[in-house]
């Protein structure tokens, strides 16, 4: 799991100090994150796209969005149990991140779910959303 560094927000604006890596990682760029936003915002991303399971070591980190997501369900149902999913994880892992709602739309025509996490971090005045794209 991330964790928090000394550099908080808004004071995290040396450009010699990256503070984590970005996601998803790329060949040929520096992918770091310089402030703190963005590595929690790619901390987010990444706690809620990782199956439960899936690191060897740490088998309980991640959310259960994607069992969810396959499920026959009705898209009211399918809102309040990815919310749910979400927000089990994020209390789990990262308890400074307040989810204040999940939006999911289908997009059948595609084979995709749009995912739209809206968040707070507290003590920052900034509220912020997080996009996701799924395909099924």
């Amino acid at each position: 799991m991330a964790r928090l560094v000394t550099k908080i927000y808004p004071k995290d604006h040396d450009p010699s100090q990256p503070i984590g890596l970005s996601f998803p990682l790329t060949v040929g760029t520096q992918g770091q994150n310089y402030y703190t936003t963005e590595q929690v915002h790619d901390n987010l991303r990444n706690l809620i796209l990782t199956m439960p399971g899936e690191r060897p070591m740490n088998p309980s980190f991640g959310s259960d969005i994607y069992h969810i997501l396959f499920e026959q369900l009705q898209d009211d149902i399918i809102q309040q149990a990815a919310h749910d999913a979400i927000s089990k994880a994020v209390n789990t892992w990262m308890p400074a991140v307040k989810i204040q709602e999940v939006v999911v739309t289908s997009q059948y025509d595609d084979n995709k779910v749009k995912i739209e996490v809206f968040y707070s971090v507290n003590g920052w005045k900034a509220d912020n959303v997080l996009n996701l794209e799924v395909k099924v």
